[in-house]
């Protein structure tokens, strides 16, 4: 990657920031795995799951190697960021207001994944690897879509009979 130091700056950031992201997409299919109202969904959210765990990993190998050791702190978990995380899912218990949760943070993840685009140069290890994440979030993300449709699609017939 030849980027000039400001651009390693933000990139840097932008990637802790999106490990943060991806911290929190972990805590919170854990906890939408827990609820008794997931059960046709428990498949995907495991996948889910498993994937924030996997992408943070890749993450931080990307973070550690861009990362300024002067300068730049370790990445680690904000357990008040965690708190806040779960306390806005235990308010949810209907199946669409959890998947309607879990699109919301997919859709702010895919935004992140986009904005590091412009980071990218040459380096098409890391691009490979940010790519894989983006098609893999944009698969959730549709498959959470296509859960809404169906609530919808139910709402609408339950409406005309």
């Amino acid at each position: 990657m030849t980027m000039e130091d400001s651009k390693t700056g933000e990139f840097v950031l932008n990637i802790s920031s999106l490990w943060n992201e991806h911290k929190i997409r972990e805590v919170l299919y854990l906890e939408a795995l827990k609820k008794d109202s997931m059960g046709p969904l428990r498949k995907i959210l495991t996948q889910g799951h498993f994937s924030a765990l996997l992408f943070q990993k890749e993450i931080h190998w990307i973070y550690d190697y861009f990362k300024c050791f002067l300068t730049d702190k370790d990445l680690v978990s904000d357990k008040k960021v965690n708190l806040i995380t779960i306390s806005g899912m235990c308010d949810l218990e209907e199946k669409e207001e959890v998947v309607g949760y879990l699109k919301k943070t997919e859709g702010r993840i895919l935004q992140s994944y986009k904005s590091l685009s412009k980071y990218l140069d040459s380096d098409l290890e890391i691009r490979s690897v940010l790519n894989e994440h983006l098609d893999r979030i944009s698969e959730f993300y549709e498959i959470l879509s296509k859960q809404e449709k169906v609530k919808i699609k139910e709402f609408k017939h339950f409406l005309a009979a």
